[in-house]
């Protein structure tokens, strides 16, 4: 696997948001546990706000307020990406400022949903998001799945010819055809996976490093999985692997509220999911603990001897 030079190789935690629901405020406290959980765990950073972070369903102001959180809190210990998408290009600019001045590692920026972009139109769009940072290093967030415009190899290389400071994709989708073409420029550009299904396969063909939601449970799993890629210990890569596939069936594949469910029956309480998006039923939470709890004990050994180490 290729190692850019850029710095945001590695996993990155794509951080849940605790949140209080009846004062709209951040969970100080519980932001802080869960850092000190990820610095333990020694994964290279935190991508905020993102889809598992809830970003979308939050104000501008509130991102903002919670991105501070974040950052106050984080400062010294472990960078922090700052998902700054919006449909409106005002506003992404707006939050993309916002998360430079709080000394955020990089930004990245989901297209605008609704309506079909043209290329063009996307272009216009990330370019905008780029000039107004500066020298800040912006990622493009391919997630087709749920924006309805997927972005492309292409768009990533011609907004770099502009706008230097783009480096890169957080790539969240299982389409080979669309992963072509982001391996190809592997070499140039910082390529994270978004897919933790394909985690092992597409470190070992080239991707720089991983988004994942699923982290946010068993950060060491992740952490162990990439650096058996790293070390080429493929064996071990597919034990774990398999271990991160029945973790994403466990969750509904990164589904929000039941990652922060899980996270609540583990001691960590980071608050029910964000208005419209609704918690678990009750039924469910003895399931989901075995469950947990099964693959906790499975991911203890695969911890210990992930890539080595």
């Amino acid at each position: 696997m290729k190692m850019p030079g850029n710095g945001f190789h590695g996993v990155w935690v794509a951080l849940v948001t605790p949140w209080n629901i009846e004062r709209r405020v951040p969970g100080h406290r519980e932001i802080q546990k869960l850092i000190d959980k990820f610095v333990k765990a020694e994964v290279a950073g935190l991508y905020i706000l993102g889809t598992t972070g809830e970003g979308t369903l939050l104000t501008v102001p509130e991102r903002e307020e919670f991105a501070e959180a974040v950052l106050e809190a984080a400062v010294g210990k472990i960078p922090v990406i700052v998902h700054t998408g919006h449909d409106r290009t005002e506003a992404a600019c707006t939050l993309s400022r916002h998360a430079a001045k709080i000394g955020a590692a990089a930004v990245a920026a989901a297209p605008p949903c609704r309506y079909r972009f043209t290329a063009e139109e996307l272009r216009a769009h990330y370019l905008e998001i780029a000039h107004t940072v500066g020298d800040l290093p912006l990622f493009l967030y391919d997630i087709p799945a749920t924006t309805g415009n997927p972005l492309g190899a292409d768009l990533l290389a011609s907004l770099h010819a502009e706008a230097p400071n783009v480096v890169g994709a957080k790539v969240s989708r299982g389409d080979w055809e669309a992963w072509e073409g982001y391996l190809h420029l592997g070499d140039e550009f910082t390529i994270l996976i978004g897919k933790d299904e394909m985690g092992l396969s597409l470190l070992a063909m080239g991707g720089s490093g991983l988004v994942s939601s699923c982290a946010n449970i068993f950060p060491q799993l992740y952490a162990a999985l990439y650096r058996a890629a790293t070390t080429a210990d493929y064996a071990t890569g597919r034990e774990i692997q398999n271990l991160i596939t029945k973790l994403c069936r466990v969750t509904r594949r990164g589904h929000v509220p039941t990652i922060k469910r899980a996270l609540s029956l583990m001691g960590l309480d980071v608050g029910p999911p964000v208005p419209p998006l609704c918690a678990i039923p009750i039924e469910e939470d003895t399931q989901l603990s075995v469950q947990v709890a099964s693959i906790e004990k499975q991911a203890a050994n695969w911890i210990r001897k992930g890539g080595g180490s």
